[in-house]
């Protein structure tokens, strides 16, 4: 073997050690904290030292954990930060208020805790109902608004997307005491199905993952005040429903190719009448619901170019 192959080899050899270990590096800058905000106790994550803030809200039945793999590629611009929604995994929920307002109310006193200037808001599944619900209540405080694979209570086409088959779970949420009983001890397996059974790729969400989401809803308080975010559907509607003063907030929409994609010309009708006037739609192929983890680049991707735009970069 001549010297410049070995050399060669060599070269390719930790070329590709570089890669496979950047990922691990990066997930290593991640900090696991939490703050006291008032009365309340909030876990989040948090990465970067960028000029500008991002805050991410997750969904159900997940933590801010489902923002790991997509939050070190924004922390290279960006200070980015992943909080727990009230209730859930290491936050506490001292109003035990579930209605979406009320969690964007808790959020925004993080925000300011934290001293976030106009931060971009972020949100998926029921994290994404916060965010709007932040966003419509504190239009002058955000830069801007992205709305991740989820009908917003009260708007088109949420109603319909309740009555389809794939919204089992709405009903089972609402059903107070027996979902509790019937899920207690079984977080994991229940956790697991749902996940797999929305997922476009099921592998794409590991086993540990899993384990870290259902985690978050071990007890029977964190296990309640997940299924209360369905339950406040209706006050969630009535509430989003009387938004509709003239919105000028940079608005982002995306849907799963596989999950709310098709949806997306009902859902920014019904912002448009509603007040919103600046909506941007992308559907995400290959992906069902979990879009952070099924298509990460492509989600990240989305969400970088819509920070460029808000924070004018």
């Amino acid at each position: 073997m001549t010297t410049s192959i070995r050399t060669l080899r060599v070269v390719l050899f930790v070329l590709a050690t570089l890669f496979w270990l950047a990922p691990a590096v990066a997930q290593s800058d991640i900090r696991d904290q939490t703050v006291q905000v008032g009365d309340q106790t909030v876990r989040y994550l948090s990465a970067g030292a960028g000029d500008h803030a991002i805050v991410l809200l997750h969904g159900w039945p997940q933590s801010a954990d489902a923002f790991k793999p997509i939050l070190p590629t924004l922390a290279k611009t960006y200070r980015v930060y992943a909080p727990d929604l009230s209730g859930v995994g290491g936050s506490t929920a001292p109003r035990q208020r579930w209605d979406k307002a009320s969690l964007a109310t808790d959020i925004k006193a993080f925000v300011d805790h934290l001293g976030l200037d106009d931060p971009l808001i972020v949100g998926h599944d029921i994290g994404g109902m916060v965010a709007y619900a932040y966003a419509r209540q504190y239009p002058d405080a955000v830069r801007g608004v992205a709305i991740l694979d989820v009908p917003i209570p009260g708007l088109d086409p949420a109603d319909a997307i309740a009555a389809s088959p794939h919204a089992w779970h709405y009903d089972f949420h609402n059903q107070v005491g027996l979902a509790e009983a019937l899920v207690q001890g079984r977080q994991a397996a229940y956790v697991r199905y749902f996940i797999r059974q929305v997922a476009a790729n099921p592998d794409a969400i590991p086993d540990d993952a899993i384990a870290v989401y259902a985690k978050s809803y071990e007890t029977p308080e964190r296990l309640r005040a997940g299924f209360a975010f369905y339950r406040a559907f209706a006050e969630d509607a009535a509430f989003f429903q009387a938004q509709d003063a003239r919105f000028a907030v940079p608005m982002l929409v995306v849907g799963g190719a596989l999950s709310t994609g098709e949806a997306l010309p009902v859902m920014t009708q019904s912002f448009a009448a509603h007040g919103a006037t600046n909506i941007t739609t992308l559907r995400v192929d290959g992906a069902g619901h979990w879009l952070m983890e099924e298509q990460p680049e492509a989600t990240v991707r989305a969400i970088e170019d819509f920070a460029a735009i808000v924070f004018n970069d």
